[in-house]
């Protein structure tokens, strides 16, 4: 009998949706847990929704998992992994039987508790890393402008600045001067500003920044050397330490720089899975999750920048043995077998809705790739279109409000 899956979310990406796709096709009953107009609202996939508020985080996953009673709970973003790791923390010390239920989904899902704290933080897992002799790029977290300047003044220029608890590229800056990291430090370090949080809260329907704006907390920020190459990310599902199936990709196109990938291309690497491996077996790690590598143009090495100790974009791909991650771990979770029939390619490219239809169409990447629209939900498809209309109009306002700043105008 397939699972009973609970997937959490804190946002709205579309990843999720075509997540829930994924465990469905194989008869899961998936649970989502999540804010307001998803967009897994408009698949066939969710059998039952429980609401998430921003404001009270802790309590809409508890309530989402003693009502859903899930096999499995799987996070679908940053900030839902932090959640849940708070969740374990509190419920572990109490006594009641609903507490031990979810400490006892919460370690099937996640792994070891011990390594939650050490996926949270850029320096301890990348502490750690060092340790298990995987190549990576000199960081460190720093705390003040001049342990800055002093380590710039030791590696150079470039340099990534990094904030920790974010993704997607939102809390990464690349410097080419110590003003410019300097003022990078600062913009990463600081609160979330009134303005940012209002702006998230009333347009982009985010609530998730009103209790980091009502506490104010400065953000861990780290300092890595900058490799000048390539992106490739290997998504993977786990089971008590052991990689059950890997996809690996290099990423062709992204929606912005250090964005999310658009298109992507096929491979194996065997070094890149072996060092995953070392990491997820030290980590004790359960469920699915993804680590980015930067190939050093100029050597061919692959560095580890991060881990995404939860479900990324080509998780639910389904590629037949070995590359279904989905299907394997819901076999090590119930000890049968599951499969579902792998897409047909024609090629090793893949175009990932719906960010890839926000570029250019009409080129020939985009045209020979195989484009992975999910036709079996009409819905989905419409208000993906929708979105990339409405971001192709904000992307062109934006053009226009800079153009007429440069020319000392007021926007008509």
């Amino acid at each position: 009998m397939a699972p009973k899956v609970l997937l959490a979310t804190t946002c709205r990406w579309f990843s999720t949706a075509r997540l829930a796709m994924a465990f469905d096709r194989i008869g899961c009953k998936v649970h989502l847990v999540c804010p307001t107009d998803h967009p897994a609202f408009s698949t066939n996939a969710i059998q039952q929704i429980y609401r998430f508020h921003g404001v009270s985080a802790l309590q809409s996953f508890r309530r989402a998992i003693h009502a859903s009673a899930p096999d499995i709970v799987i996070p679908c973003d940053d900030v839902a992994i932090r959640h849940l790791h708070c969740l374990y923390s509190i419920a572990s010390q109490a006594i009641d039987t609903d507490s031990s239920a979810i400490c006892q989904v919460l370690q099937i899902s996640m792994g070891d508790p011990v390594s939650y704290p050490i996926t949270e933080s850029r320096e301890k897992f990348m502490t750690m890393v060092r340790e298990e002799g995987v190549r990576i790029p000199e960081t460190k977290t720093v705390t003040s402008p001049d342990q800055v300047e002093q380590w710039l003044s030791q590696f150079g220029f470039p340099a990534v600045l990094k904030a920790d608890g974010t993704s997607g590229g939102e809390g990464v800056k690349i410097v080419h001067t110590l003003p410019e990291a300097l003022r990078a430090y600062k913009t990463l370090r600081a609160p979330l500003a009134t303005l940012i949080a209002a702006k998230r809260t009333l347009i982009d329907r985010d609530s998730n920044c009103i209790v980091p704006w009502l506490m104010q907390h400065q953000r861990h920020v780290s300092i890595q050397r900058f490799v000048a190459g390539s992106d490739a990310n290997l998504a993977v599902a786990c089971w008590q330490g052991e990689v059950l199936a890997s996809i690996d990709v290099e990423v062709l196109q992204t929606a912005k720089p250090k964005g999310p990938a658009t298109i992507v291309r096929l491979c194996q690497d065997r070094e890149r899975l072996a060092s995953v491996q070392k990491i997820l077996r030290r980590l004790k790690f359960n469920g699915l999750c993804g680590f980015d590598f930067m190939i050093d143009a100029a050597s061919g090495d692959a560095y580890l920048i991060e881990m995404n100790a939860r479900a990324t974009q080509t998780c639910p791909l389904p590629l037949g043995p070995d590359r279904d991650l989905i299907s394997s771990l819901c076999s090590a979770l119930t000890g049968q077998a599951f499969s579902v029939a792998a897409l047909q390619l024609a090629g090793n490219t893949i175009a990932l809705f719906p960010m890839a239809w926000q570029g250019d169409t009409s080129c020939d990447l985009f045209q020979s790739s195989f484009q992975d629209l999910p036709t079996a939900e009409p819905d989905l498809v419409q208000l993906g279109m929708k979105q990339i209309q409405v971001s192709f109009q904000e992307k062109l306002q934006q053009k226009w409000m800079y153009l007429f700043s440069k020319l000392g105008l007021h926007q008509p």
